[in-house]
């Protein structure tokens, strides 16, 4: 875990704490997977609350945090004497009921808007090896489906063995619903899996990921199965191979992620497809699938040594078919490491 960011959010907002209930937050913080809780975290100090079902667990695993059982008024009591004046709270997470609990327990007090994705925009060794693992369960289970593909196989089908596969290799689920579209459902970018059967020739695009204790990896892929049916299709793939190629070897230190997107969007457009780049680039990874900081046309976010951000640039034709292409990838001192093409680094 690294502080930094985290730091800055005490020193900047003169707050005296955050008071997070976020799973995210408690995981990134204590390294504690748990349904419910609270986390209350001072400049030099944290206190983590969770109920019965939790407390061994907790109190066993629980790092840089005092472990509280939490039972009825504990976390009223707790925050009442306390008596913080200036509390930070999560605007990306934090629900309307809770924060209206936090603001009856302490009706005086001023609550400052901060983004908890900020503080771990930034991964540390041991988080990095967490999405790397992530990356290569992933991939494993990706080269076993390819393997079992066969004509007549439904979306449905191929997703859920995927999501077996991922899970028999270690993952502990899938880090999102995966995306697998045969033929012209590819083009939709966000497809949910059907009941279409793969047919010889078709196009398949594969979005898929695995969490691995709490972090996550992102990854697409797209081939054909067979000889291709829609011969548009061939010079698409061509066509986003070579921007997400571009895209991706230009991550670096002090490149925009607004750079990023520009590289990958204007050689599509050059390539006469343009109109067809429906989305942002990318987005950060970590223990969301999606989190800081964003790669699209206008986020300045100025790349720092390690951030972990995907590239995936694509094109989606209606009635034909599309294509993705995604990595994983990791902002390194002088450069960039390809998370999910581990055999680019060997």
């Amino acid at each position: 875990m690294l502080r930094v960011e985290l730091e800055k959010s005490f020193e900047e907002n003169k707050i005296e704490a955050i008071i997070s209930e976020s799973p995210q937050t408690r995981l990134w913080y204590t390294n504690i997977q748990t349904s419910d809780g609270y986390l209350v975290i001072e400049p030099n100090k944290a206190y983590l609350f969770v109920d019965g079902r939790y407390i061994e667990y907790a109190t066993k695993n629980s790092r840089n945090a005092e472990v509280i059982l939490l039972e009825k008024d504990v976390l009223a009591t707790f925050l009442a004497k306390k008596n913080y004046k200036n509390i930070g709270v999560e605007k990306d997470y934090l629900k309307l009921g809770t924060f209206d609990i936090f603001k009856s327990i302490l009706p005086k007090a001023n609550f400052i808007e901060l983004l908890a994705q900020k503080f771990r925009i930034k991964k540390d060794e041991d988080e990095i090896a967490k999405i790397q693992e992530a990356c290569l369960i992933s991939l494993q289970a990706f080269e076993e489906i390819k393997k079992v593909l066969r004509i007549g196989m439904t979306e449905l089908e191929a997703s859920n063995k995927l999501g077996y596969l991922m899970r028999l290799f270690g993952a502990e689920k899938e880090s999102f619903e995966t995306i697998i579209a045969f033929g012209a459902n590819a083009a939709e970018p966000h497809h949910h899996p059907t009941n279409k059967k793969l047919a010889d020739g078709d196009i398949v695009k594969i979005d898929f990921g695995a969490q691995f204790e709490g972090w996550a990896s992102d990854i697409t892929r797209t081939f054909f199965f067979g000889k291709p049916k829609a011969q548009e299709l061939i010079k698409v793939l061509e066509v986003v191979t070579e921007a997400q190629r571009l895209g991706r070897e230009a991550v670096r230190p002090g490149i925009t992620t607004k750079e990023i997107d520009n590289i990958c969007r204007d050689y599509i457009e050059k390539q006469g497809y343009g109109k067809f780049f429906t989305h942002s680039t990318g987005h950060g990874v970590g223990i969301d699938v999606h989190e800081l900081p964003y790669v699209n046309k206008v986020s300045e976010t100025t790349l720092e040594e390690g951030m972990v951000i995907t590239v995936e640039p694509g094109i989606y034709i209606e009635g034909i078919g599309g294509v993705r292409i995604e990595d994983t990838i990791l902002v390194t001192k002088e450069g960039s490491r390809v998370l999910s093409r581990p055999e680019d680094y060997k």
